[in-house]
């Protein structure tokens, strides 16, 4: 049996910048339990690779998230140029098809540097000037963002992770977490071919898994998770060229955790469009359903958790029946791209793109959490509903998380500015 003073659940992008912490800003042996093979292997690497900019978040609500991102932005960019990962200024249109989206437009203008970003990085223009930025795109009016960035969030996970393993920490592959039980002060966790593990302290990481963790920890009772894959269509040869910059519209129902489909331009210069958000069964269920045991197991989760009442929103079943036309329906997801792409036609995407799935968590009310969720207990951490912009934000999250550990007395700060390419001061904000 392994022992270490913590057991960090899932080797994603959160994962990794716990690690880096935990190892780096702690005085703590680490070791990071993954169920797959690699690192990265979902949600960190089945994404856009797009480091945003905050301008679309409610300061009032998300300005934890906020600020994370800022704080990262510089962060991530060290560790691209460090790591060799891509990393490509692209900038990003929110676009608004109809007169009556403006009002979304002048509020994200303002929420940017409410947020912490400075006054020239948002701008808000009419339809001559988006025009004008790029002829091929048609609005009403767009709020242009000059400070996002496309690069790739698995290279830049393995090389957080390799910054966690030269301060000390353990990466465990192929250790699925099947159980967790009280073992004297510790918490000792089964994983599927691998010895027990205990650990003083285990921080739950594990993405659309968090919730299954979380119940092992005795955490996060009468919440549902719910999967949605996100698909996107690649544009073929010379067509990828036609917008040279990613752009988002506004979205038709901002009550979910959803964007319309949108042009993104990632940071090898392809360009894709989507996502939609299709209902699936499963975490990995990247086509398909998940499967007719996987289907039948999530109803029975569904039908005895809040999402009951979320399915009986006529709103949702609306949304999701759309989503799942455009996910059988090339010609559905390129019509959505025309409202203000006009010359977007279905036979410039012939190949279909990446797939990730999105796993937002269900209140016993029936309401999608609107942001992360972090539940504490003596010895367990579980951090759930920890969805995008979580790439953008990790560093500095990650920062403030294990900040807080440190404060409530379940981990012991290493003292001095610790070890590492990142600090806790710059993450923090405070350097």
């Amino acid at each position: 049996m392994a022992r270490f003073d913590v057991a960090i659940v899932g080797a994603g992008v959160l994962g990794a910048c716990v690690a880096y912490w935990v190892s780096s800003a702690c005085r703590a042996s680490a070791c990071v339990l993954e169920a797959g093979g690699a690192p990265a292997m979902h949600a960190s690497s089945r994404n856009t690779g797009v480091v945003h900019s905050p301008f679309y978040l409610d300061p009032a609500s998300r300005g934890e998230m906020a600020a994370s991102m800022v704080a990262s932005r510089p962060m991530w960019e060290r560790m691209a140029r460090r790591s060799g990962a891509p990393w490509r200024e692209v900038g990003v249109l929110e676009v608004a098809v109809e007169d009556a989206q403006r009002g979304a437009l002048e509020r994200h203008a303002r929420w940017g540097p409410q947020n912490g970003m400075a006054e020239g990085d948002v701008e808000l223009l009419d339809g001559r000037a988006v025009a004008a930025l790029e002829p091929n795109v048609r609005a009403a009016a767009a709020l242009r963002c000059r400070t996002e960035a496309a690069t790739d969030f698995a290279r830049l996970t393995r090389a957080v992770l390799a910054e966690a393993e030269a301060a000390g920490a353990t990466v465990a592959l192929g250790h699925d977490v099947t159980a967790v039980s009280h073992a004297g002060g510790a918490r000792a966790l089964t994983a599927r071919g691998a010895a027990r593990i205990e650990a003083g302290l285990v921080i739950n990481c594990a993405g659309a898994r968090s919730l299954q963790v979380a119940r092992m920890l005795g955490h996060a009772a009468g919440h549902t998770a719910l999967h949605f894959r996100g698909e996107y269509w690649r544009a073929a040869g010379e067509h990828a060229g036609m917008v040279g910059t990613s752009v988002y519209s506004v979205p038709r129902y901002p009550e979910y955790p959803f964007l319309d489909p949108h042009w993104i331009v990632r940071a090898d210069g392809r360009a894709e469009i989507g996502p939609n958000a299709v209902p699936v069964a499963a975490p990995e269920a990247y086509s398909g359903t998940g499967g007719a045991r996987a289907v039948a197991s999530k109803l029975r989760d569904v039908a005895s958790g809040g999402a009951a009442r979320l399915l009986r929103d006529p709103a949702f079943l609306r949304m999701a029946v759309g989503e799942w036309r455009s996910s059988l329906s090339r010609s559905a997801m390129v019509s959505r791209i025309r409202a203000f792409v006009p010359g977007a036609r279905a036979r410039m995407f012939t190949q279909r793109g990446m797939a990730g799935i999105r796993t937002p968590i269900v209140t016993p009310a029936g309401k999608m959490a609107p942001e992360t969720m972090v539940e504490v207990s003596e010895g367990a951490c579980s951090v759930l509903n920890y969805n995008s912009p979580g790439a953008t934000g990790a560093p500095a999250w990650a920062a403030r998380l294990v900040r807080r550990l440190c404060e409530g007395g379940h981990l012991a700060p290493a003292g001095g500015a610790g070890r590492g390419e990142w600090s806790m001061a710059e993450a923090l904000g405070q350097g």
